[in-house]
């Protein structure tokens, strides 16, 4: 009877603690100059810069019911970058919306390539290939930015040229996911040539350039280069951290605000309040999920200067209603009191198509927990009362040899 107890013991130790373990996930490093990628409710990270991950790929659950800073879900794909990604751009599109499209300087042997190479991740099967894309192929760079809209179409701006040779490029190159052909855009009036600078696409399908390398007079905020600019919901973009000649910017101009449903468009710069309040960072990751941005990654800005020794691998969340830096996503914990509550879905640089496999892969590890978990349950208890049934058997059957 006590070695029937001791099996049952083991048994549901061991499908407990696999429950665990696959539910917990991991803390991947600190990383900057990563890219990403929002599909459904999962967030992809790619490669990063000056850190022995620099060909992983990562995964953030950003479920809102269940998103929170202190104990986000992280899942290491399996599916490792093909080359060390940096300086990269990564984009969603195909016709289910599910492929992610790396553009990047790099080959599989990490040479420089003469022209841009195409990475394209299969979401629902894990798997990288390399298209074969027709049409004139832009030159090689870096430092530069891409985004896609809704029909499929990544818009590629500006970055320098690979290897470095001091040029810096103001062309827009544009890639058709659907039939896998780059087409030369127009360069009539263009923005300066610039890297390091943020790309948003608006709800009029216009796309919005700040920042960059060159220095641009951005008016009533600081000129920045490697910061981040997102939408939200109700038509702010909504632009954090970056540097000014290598420095820290200003406390009072970390997070700014364009609001762009006004004509002309007006600037106004944000308080810096909450639970939450994120470090000076540059060259990292912001995701517009719904009303809140997410910032993850980055330098850290230490002594009002970067370098890459200071490597944030915390998680911060504003609420975009309140401009509040909050814990959780989940509405519960935190109770926002919005002066424009807004309910319009968000037409982001990167699409939020649902992706059920991949999402269901995650989700189904805590279902086939419970599920084994109630089976090893009604086994250990058939087994329980066919021992004690076995048990009376015995003594019913004992001889008397007193």
């Amino acid at each position: 009877m006590d070695s029937f107890k001791n099996y049952l013991f083991l048994w549901l130790f061991i499908i407990l603690t696999w429950n665990t373990a696959g539910a917990d996930g991991f803390t991947p490093l600190g990383r900057f100059r990563q890219s990403s990628a929002l599909v459904g409710n999962k967030l992809y990270f790619f490669g990063s810069s000056f850190i022995v991950q620099s060909r992983d790929n990562i995964i953030l659950d950003v479920t809102l019911s269940t998103l929170n800073t202190s104990n986000p879900l992280w899942f290491l794909s399996n599916s490792s970058v093909p080359t060390n990604s940096a300086f990269a751009s990564a984009c969603v599109g195909g016709p289910y919306k599910n492929m992610i499209y790396l553009l990047e300087h790099l080959n599989t042997t990490n040479d420089v390539s003469n022209n841009i190479i195409v990475y394209a991740l299969d979401t629902i099967s894990g798997t990288w290939s390399i298209p074969i894309m027709s049409g004139t192929i832009p030159v090689s760079r870096q430092q530069f930015q891409a985004i896609n809209d809704a029909n499929g179409k990544i818009y590629m701006f500006g970055g320098f040229m690979s290897p470095n040779s001091g040029s810096v490029l103001n062309d827009i190159n544009i890639l058709d996911t659907f039939s896998l052909t780059w087409i030369q855009g127009s360069n009539a009036s263009a923005p300066t040539s610039r890297a390091d600078f943020s790309a948003t696409l608006l709800k009029n399908g216009l796309i919005l350039y700040l920042g960059g390398g060159d220095n641009i007079n951005m008016a009533d905020i600081d000129p920045r280069s490697g910061h981040t600019a997102v939408l939200s919901p109700d038509g702010h973009v909504i632009i954090y951290g970056g540097s000014k000649n290598n420095a820290t910017l200003d406390q009072s101009q970390q997070i700014a605000s364009l609001d762009t449903t006004l004509n002309p468009y007006k600037w106004s710069v944000k308080s810096m309040i909450g639970n939450n309040v994120p470090p000076p960072l540059v060259f990292h990751s912001a995701t517009i999920v719904e009303n809140f941005m997410i910032l993850a990654f980055g330098q850290k800005g230490v002594n009002n200067a970067f370098g890459s020794n200071n490597l944030n691998s915390q998680l911060y969340i504003l609420d975009t209603r309140n401009y509040v830096w909050i814990t959780s996503t989940n509405t519960s914990t935190n109770s926002p009191s919005p002066q424009n509550p807004s309910v319009t879905q968000i037409q982001t640089v990167i699409a939020s198509n649902s992706n059920s496999l991949s999402t269901g892969v995650i989700v189904t590890i805590p279902i086939i927990s419970i599920v084994l978990i109630a089976i090893a349950g009604f086994i250990g208890y058939w087994l329980f009362k066919k021992n004690e049934r076995d048990d009376i058997v015995r003594i019913a059957g004992s001889k008397n040899t007193g």
